[in-house]
């Protein structure tokens, strides 16, 4: 898509995020309020925690646009929330590839791992953003330019790490090194891109990230979908049918969508900012991994 995207100039860039922003981005949403809507037997301890999260975001986001009279406010807290989403989602996967290939590691491990992959993510995402750009507005030329070459410290050692762990198992460690090197490198390309301030570039590999990152999520919805043992009746009429289920949805959708946008603009990115900001939070909720429960004493075996 990329190399599309490059060879095809403007016109094939406007195509492709026509396809992007209505067909891929907004139904990757718009599905974490069905799934959560669907599978209410599986969240019902927590549907007060729903309901409340919901009321909340509709709430401020009529509040901030007509306190404010624009969608600027919303628009910026909008791109903040999605930067850190993009992050937390991208290391999910990958401690999912992680939990199914290799033991559990030290907690204390963990959670540095965290703070240097998400970190990594956030920076590029920020340099993407117009931060360390000399016309950017937002300052930080001098640090960038030191701390970019500074940071790939951080993609380096853990692609490094997932080849060593593929290596000693080949069956298990491929698919966690293939899922982290393609996705850093995206990353990197587009920190060497904002590195070298080559716009076009940046803009061009920003559409290919998002684009990665719907995909990815549909697809692990689509893999928790068909491993759920989910007793919800809506639920599991749409996982027996769910290839065909996802099709229609992501073209109402997008179709929906797009003809919304076109006669109340404005509405549209409303409704769709308060869907984005539901399914950065609901998907907060609903993918984390529980916390294991300290044994009882005396219940171990005897």
């Amino acid at each position: 898509m990329l190399l599309v995207d490059i060879a095809g100039g403007i016109t094939t860039h406007q195509s492709l995020l026509f396809w992007q922003i209505y067909f891929i981005t907004a139904p990757h949403r718009w599905i974490t309020l069905i799934l959560v809507a669907a599978d209410h037997q599986k969240y019902a301890d927590r549907k007060w925690t729903f309901m409340g999260f919901t009321l909340v975001v509709v709430a401020a986001c009529l509040c901030l646009r007509l306190g404010s009279g624009s969608l600027i406010c919303l628009g910026a807290i909008d791109y903040l929330w999605n930067a850190w989403h993009f992050a937390s989602q991208h290391h999910g996967i990958f401690r999912i590839y992680e939990r199914r290939s290799t033991s559990s590691s030290d907690a204390r491990i963990v959670r540095l791992e965290k703070l240097a992959f998400r970190g990594f993510l956030l920076y590029v995402i920020a340099r993407v953003a117009g931060w360390g750009w000399p016309d950017g507005g937002l300052g930080g030329q001098t640090i960038a330019a030191w701390l970019d070459p500074a940071v790939l410290v951080v993609p380096g050692l853990f692609i490094i790490r997932q080849a060593v762990r593929w290596m000693r198992r080949p069956r298990d460690g491929f698919p966690s090194f293939a899922y982290l090197t393609s996705m850093l490198t995206l990353f990197v390309a587009m920190l060497a891109a904002a590195h070298w301030q080559q716009s076009q570039l940046v803009i061009q590999l920003a559409l290919a990230s998002a684009v990665f990152h719907s995909l990815e999520y549909m697809s692990i919805v689509t893999w928790s979908v068909q491993k759920s043992k989910s007793t919800a009746r809506l639920f599991n009429a749409m996982a027996r049918t769910w290839l065909l289920f996802l099709l229609v949805f992501v073209v109402v959708i997008g179709a929906g969508n797009y003809l919304v946008s076109r006669g109340w603009f404005e509405f549209w990115v409303l409704i769709n900012l308060m869907v984005a900001f539901l399914h950065y939070g609901f998907d907060g909720m609903i993918w984390k991994a529980p916390r294991q429960r300290p044994a009882v004493a005396g219940s171990g075996a005897s």
